[in-house]
């Protein structure tokens, strides 16, 4: 309008306000975008009455206003919609996300805890890594693993290898019998695969012909590497059943270590072992923290395309620090670290720091 003042008469700007309806889409409620159309069809009729233009090019202007008005107020309707169903959807997959992946608490029965979790996938809460923590009549027990392959794929897996944890941890008197009891359901998963239709990017994906085809093949089998720990009621000793996973590391005494253990096939290839893989037993001393971690820490790049040095830049911290490192302070440490050191992850990233605590201490 400012435009039609400042110009000679023959030269009409009204076409210029449908702009500003279609813009207002983006920023306002429907009740908005039908206001800013009335009051540019207001603004347009007034002030070219005032300079007494009023012709076939405002009538045509006016009726081209009124329709991109309704227009415009019926998409931002449709927007409306959609970003509430996009927010009941996106609530839904965050609450389902938390129940596979529960926060860890401050400390459960003797052993304290902090851990982080993060997947590569910024718009996923939870990605192919997993950990749980069960109080047990056998002791506390912990599972860190890492689900092979990335993003949605894993989720069925992921959930299989929780939720049997959650159950068999409590009942199987044994690590071993525990990660069997896991190998099982995992092979029950493979081998009813044609059950349910496989899933990518979150839809459906139609099953192949039966036939030969489909047989699957050993690269596309699903296995996780995973580590069991089970810390025993009123004890310092920690057992440790490695299947596959990363080596434990153990900070103490200004020290870091790494953890021996006997090393095994992955969970769901349990039908491939020779003979039942065997626990390690390691006492821990008043103070020591374990470090159960995901592959995602140690092959994080940064710009030069160097590898975490995870053992290393702990050690670097445990030396710089007067006071003996708790779990919360190595949890701290890692996650600031990690992320100035690899600021874009191409992986899911889990690390989780336990520390049995004097029986005086427990609550």
């Amino acid at each position: 309008m400012l435009l039609d003042q400042v110009t000679p008469p023959y030269y009409f700007f009204g076409t210029l306000l449908t702009a500003s309806v279609v813009l207002a889409v983006l920023a306002y409620t429907p009740l908005g975008v039908a206001c800013t159309g009335a009051v540019g069809c207001l603004v347009l009729a007034l002030t070219e009455a005032f300079q007494d233009n009023v012709g076939p090019l405002t009538v045509t202007t006016l009726i081209v206003l009124v329709v991109v008005t309704v227009l415009s107020v019926a998409l931002c309707v449709l927007r409306f919609r959609m970003e509430n169903r996009f927010r009941r959807v996106q609530t839904v997959a965050e609450v389902v996300q938390l129940a596979l992946m529960r926060p860890l608490p401050p400390h459960v029965g003797p052993v304290k805890m902090a851990g982080f979790y993060r997947a590569a996938d910024d718009e996923a809460l939870i990605g192919g890594d997993l950990y749980s923590v069960r109080r047990t009549p056998f002791g506390i027990r912990v599972i860190v693993g890492d689900v092979r392959g990335k993003g949605i794929d894993t989720t069925q897996t992921l959930t299989t290898v929780l939720s049997t944890f959650r159950e068999a941890a409590l009942l199987q008197p044994t690590l071993p019998q525990l990660a069997d009891r896991i190998d099982t359901a995992l092979r029950l998963d493979r081998d009813n695969a044609d059950l349910y239709p496989a899933v990518s990017d979150g839809l459906p994906v139609p099953a192949s012909p039966k036939g030969a085809e489909d047989a699957v093949a050993p690269e596309d089998e699903v296995f996780v590497t995973a580590v069991l720990l089970e810390f025993p009621w009123e004890s310092h000793e920690v057992r440790i059943l490695d299947r596959g996973h990363q080596p434990l590391l153990l900070v103490g005494s200004g020290e870091v270590a790494v953890v021996k253990t006997e090393h095994s096939l992955p969970l769901g290839m349990g039908d491939l072992l020779v003979e039942q893989p065997r626990t390690a037993t390691h006492t821990m001393r008043p103070g020591d923290t374990l470090i159960a971690y995901s592959d995602g820490v140690t092959e994080a790049r940064d710009h030069s395309g160097a590898f975490y040095p995870l053992r290393t830049r702990l050690q670097a911290h445990c030396d710089s620090s007067p006071q003996p490192s708790s779990p919360d302070d190595v949890i701290d440490f890692l996650q600031r670290d990690l992320a100035r050191w690899a600021p874009a992850l191409t992986d899911d990233v889990v690390a989780i720091a336990l520390q049995p605590v004097p029986p005086a201490q427990d609550r």
